[in-house]
């Protein structure tokens, strides 16, 4: 019944014109147009979005919410490190029973390498490479 609606997650923030400048200026989504200004909604690749809403009494979970499949994993992390983006370890070891090998803020569980960070609000985005299908 749902399976041809597409699909966005909203997130809290505290501050939504802080919240606003990072998903704009240091992750580069694309603000979509709006008659108001919260509710922001950002646009993401293949037409994905992302909501995030000021909700102050809303604290965001210890877990990423948002997962962005990315290429080039290292590379994308270098870049948003010098855009000054806060990686986190979430303390997941296993993925499919496979340890996760860790080098710097990247861990590799060999199908699949991934990355965690927070935004200016406290919520913790994922970054996640497909390595192989194996």
């Amino acid at each position: 019944m749902l399976d041809r609606f597409l699909v966005n997650p909203i997130l809290p923030a505290q501050n939504g014109n802080r919240a606003r400048a990072f998903y704009r200026d240091v992750l580069g989504l694309k603000l979509m147009p709006s008659p108001i200004d919260d509710p922001m909604m950002f646009g993401a690749g293949a037409g994905t979005s992302l909501v995030v809403s000021e909700i102050p009494e809303r604290t965001p979970p210890p877990y990423p919410m948002v997962s962005f499949l990315v290429e080039d994993i290292d590379r994308l992390v270098r870049d948003l490190k010098k855009k000054g983006v806060t990686f986190v370890n979430v303390g997941s070891a296993t993925f499919q029973g496979r340890v996760g090998v860790v080098s710097d803020v990247v861990t590799d569980f060999g199908p699949v390498k991934s990355a965690w960070f927070k935004d200016t609000e406290g919520n913790i985005l994922a970054l996640n490479e497909v390595i192989s299908s194996v």
